[in-house]
């Protein structure tokens, strides 16, 4: 019984982290989002997920949060994904400033947990 227990621990630490970000991003609370996401960053975590996909507004300046995050999971080898949709200013900001060509984005949160 004691495997077990050490197999599901082990197989909880592969589990992507989701971390949900509010519906707007801005100077107010871009700080507590880095904290959020860095918190995220645990020993034995190798994916991070943040959810934007209820997120409808991200200021540009405040994209530099996710970046610092994502700086900070590189370093810890561990993956920070986001899942944005498709559709809307969210996406619009990530591709206007360069994100998706740096961190991976997918479309919505089965596909960031589930991408390999």
């Amino acid at each position: 019984m004691g495997v077990d227990l050490v197999m599901n621990d082990q197989a909880a630490h592969m589990m992507p982290v989701v971390v949900e970000l509010p519906a707007e991003i801005d100077v107010t609370n871009s700080g507590q989002i880095y904290d959020q996401l860095v918190a995220a960053l645990a020993p034995g975590v190798h994916i991070v997920v943040a959810d934007l996909t209820a997120t409808s507004f991200c200021d540009s300046s405040r994209v530099r949060a996710l970046m610092h995050a994502y700086e900070g999971a590189d370093a810890c080898g561990i993956q920070l994904r986001l899942a944005v949709t498709g559709e809307g200013s969210v996406r619009r900001v990530l591709q206007l400033t360069g994100v998706e060509r740096v961190m991976p984005v997918y479309l919505d949160l089965k596909e960031a947990l589930h991408a390999d």
